[in-house]
């Protein structure tokens, strides 16, 4: 268990259990600690439960929720690729963990088979995450992902991080510097490897080519454009993003269901003309033959900005009303989906930029 060294101040705890932790989350909390208001907002709430004393234990579950609803779990990778035919990622990932090459405060594990019959070998790394901000209580975090590796082709390998930021994908590619040669490649889905036109035409075939054939594009549920190609934005430059509104959405979606240039779509065109660019889009997909209904997200995100693939919400349909109802997607299937959905977008991203 973590230990919290400094107790958080009231306007903290405040924060945190307004802003970050769920209503849920703070009903059951304070009602397990004596606390039962009912018909006043979270921040009401939030505030009686700042004033009673808090343990070790209690500030480490609400940092944890905290944290959680602060993560997405989401897949992204890279491709390690090199002259050297010979070049093996097993041996080398094996001899950063024999000689303990790992940075101070990261713990890796030793790579074990997926399956007795696969050539898929996951690891895992746990490292800390330092937050910057005004808050002390929520500025060290223990981070965790799982990475799977596969040889695709001799001196080729496949590298795919299934994580909860988008630190992780570098926090990988940093450790495994130790060991790449000069003639290997990091080939990535890279924002900046795409223009402004090509961006649309990315996120407008991921439409009808991100998943597989047992599932059809119904809609997009959200999209996000951002003001040209820099880093992250600050809390100042939130303006640079913009969030397409319920009748774009209709439009575009349609716009894909016709198999109409993307380009062409009014808000789309505007939207360039504006220095706009897609960065974020939201799909829902119903599967063919079963009654489920899956939304995916595909973000760039991190700095570089680099592509990742996360499920939003997956629901079943049930009853002759054919009501929607949420349910638990088993984790190892989630990761099948993301990854499926993360191979086509590179094959996808291959094409447009015409990189083999």
């Amino acid at each position: 268990m973590a230990k919290v060294n400094i107790y958080p101040s009231k306007y903290e705890l405040i924060e945190v259990l307004t802003s970050i932790t769920n209503r849920g989350f703070l009903n059951a909390f304070a009602q397990e600690r004596g606390i039962f208001i009912t018909h006043v907002d979270i921040a009401t709430l939030a505030n009686e439960v700042s004033n009673i004393f808090l343990d070790n234990d209690d500030l480490e579950l609400i940092r944890k929720e905290a944290y959680q609803n602060n993560s997405s779990h989401a897949l992204s990778g890279f491709v390690l690729k090199s002259d050297d035919k010979k070049f093996n990622l097993k041996l080398d990932y094996q001899w950063i963990f024999d000689n303990g090459k790992q940075k101070q405060g990261q713990i890796i594990n030793q790579l074990t088979k997926v399956s007795k019959d696969s050539e898929i070998y996951k690891g895992s790394i746990e490292y800390n995450k330092k937050r910057a901000g005004r808050m002390e209580f929520l500025q060290d975090e223990v981070s965790h992902f799982d990475f799977y590796i596969e040889e695709t082709e001799p001196g080729s390998w496949q590298v795919e991080i299934d994580g909860n930021r988008s630190t992780d994908s570098k926090e990988l590619k940093e450790l495994l510097s130790e060991v790449l040669r000069k003639n290997t490649e990091i080939l990535s889905i890279e924002q900046a490897l795409l223009n402004t036109e090509s961006s649309i035409i990315y996120f407008d075939r991921l439409a009808t080519n991100g998943m597989t054939n047992e599932w059809n594009f119904k809609t997009v549920i959200h999209l996000t454009l951002k003001m040209g190609n820099d880093e992250e934005p600050k809390q100042d430059d939130l303006d640079e993003i913009h969030s397409a509104n319920e009748e774009e959405l209709v439009g575009i979606t349609q716009a894909i269901l016709q198999g109409q240039n993307l380009r062409e779509n009014a808000f789309v065109k505007q939207s360039v003309k504006s220095g706009y660019r897609f960065n974020a889009m939201t799909y829902e997909f119903h599967h063919v033959r079963e009654p489920y209904i899956i939304q995916i997200k595909a973000e760039f995100k991190g700095r570089p900005k680099v592509f990742e693939v996360s499920i939003v919400d997956y629901e079943e349909v049930v009853g002759t009303l054919l009501n929607r109802q949420k349910i638990t997607v088993p984790e190892s299937h989630s990761r099948e989906i993301r990854s499926q959905f993360w191979n086509n977008s590179k094959g996808i991203f291959n094409e447009i930029i015409n990189r083999r």
